[in-house]
């Protein structure tokens, strides 16, 4: 019986060591460049550590787990994805969660290894989800790419578009954008799929023209609607908005990224 119990109280002690290291954990779902890239920096992870939190980075591949994750618990918060998304996602899948903050934007440009002199004749793709779609035949509508467009018979089930002037839309998964260009085409693509597969770098050298940083849509840290005020949230909010952040988002990314903290609780 005595050996029993000297036993238990380790397993007693180190269940009670998870918890608390549980408890000072903030994990947080990103897609990879920038959002994982910024969280990961020391610029947010000293501070949240000076806060006696730990910062955990859990990268998705992909738009559509990141806010079921969230939604489902197994998350605190995410970083991927801006208003429009987030709110089409609450309404088509019931998610209780919402934004905390906005952190960047990334204008949505369209790439090319050289710019012509007509997009006449052309093909251009874009991504196929219903909140960038409109935003894509915006920007090319502003550079007088498109002189009209229509959304409703536009969308992943018909995703081939001629236009008045010839140019033609296709609307593809965003992973695949960024091999149209490669290949000697033309897509818009949202920057952080353009940072992922070139780097800001060649990112920057590929842009032909984007939307201006007053029209993009900022990307922002999501959080369950109960956890909006939480201690967990309200470190995580802090550590974005200090100044060494801007510091690491310009010096990174340039022109790609565009810093923009915003507290929106």
């Amino acid at each position: 019986m005595k050996k029993l119990s000297l036993f238990l109280i380790p397993l007693f002690a180190l269940s009670v060591s998870s918890c608390a290291n549980k408890d000072k954990t903030i994990v947080v779902g990103a897609t990879p460049s920038p959002h994982a890239e910024i969280l990961n920096s020391g610029a947010v992870k000293d501070f949240i550590k000076s806060k006696g939190y730990t910062l955990e980075v859990k990268v998705y591949q992909d738009y559509v787990t990141p806010n079921k994750a969230l939604n489902d618990g197994g998350i605190d918060a995410n970083y991927f994805q801006h208003v429009p998304y987030l709110n089409l996602e609450v309404t088509e899948k019931g998610y209780d969660i919402a934004a905390a903050c906005e952190v960047h934007n990334e204008p949505l440009n369209l790439y090319g290894k050289e710019a012509p002199e007509t997009f006449t004749g052309t093909t251009i793709h874009i991504i196929n989800d219903a909140s960038n779609v409109e935003r894509a035949f915006k920007l090319l509508v502003a550079n007088d790419i498109l002189t009209s467009y229509s959304v409703e018979d536009f969308n992943a089930q018909h995703p081939v578009y001629t236009t008045d002037i010839d140019v033609t839309i296709v609307c593809i998964d965003p992973g695949l954008l960024h091999k149209k260009v490669d290949e000697g085409g033309f897509a818009v693509i949202p920057g952080n799929y353009a940072l992922t597969a070139w780097g800001a770098t060649k990112a920057a050298t590929y842009k032909v023209f984007g939307e201006s940083t007053e029209v993009a849509y900022p990307n922002i840290i999501a959080v369950r609607n109960k956890d909006l005020a939480s201690v967990k949230t309200n470190v995580l909010v802090e550590a974005l908005s200090k100044p060494d952040v801007r510091t690491f988002i310009e010096e990174t990314y340039g022109p790609t990224v565009n810093y923009c903290f915003k507290d929106v609780r």
